[in-house]
């Protein structure tokens, strides 16, 4: 048997004991991995001297924006779903004169 056959033959305990392993191990791979690109190009930024002065804006700022963003979405949404509705009503109203 190949070892996707053995695997469904354990009991559903060991299965899931064996998933959550497995997961832990490939996300703890996948940080380290992460993490060691992350210090590998701070590393370079700090040899080179070319660590940019950008300025990024702050988390707050960022909510701000969004909020801004998602606040001006759903006023043009609720505009539209209005004029469709009043539109809806004039059909409706005109089918039921007729």
């Amino acid at each position: 048997m190949n070892f996707i056959e053995k695997l469904q033959n354990k009991p559903k305990k060991t299965r899931i004991l064996i998933l959550w392993i497995s997961s832990g191990m490939v996300m703890i791979i996948i940080v380290t991995l992460w993490l060691v690109s992350f210090s590998r190009h701070a590393e370079t930024k700090n040899i080179n001297g070319a660590l940019d002065e950008t300025k990024l804006p702050s988390l707050w700022e960022s909510f701000k924006q969004d909020f801004s963003s998602i606040k001006t979405n759903i006023s043009a949404g609720l505009r539209d779903l209005n004029e469709q509705t009043t539109k809806l009503e004039e059909l409706n109203e005109g089918q039921k004169t007729e």
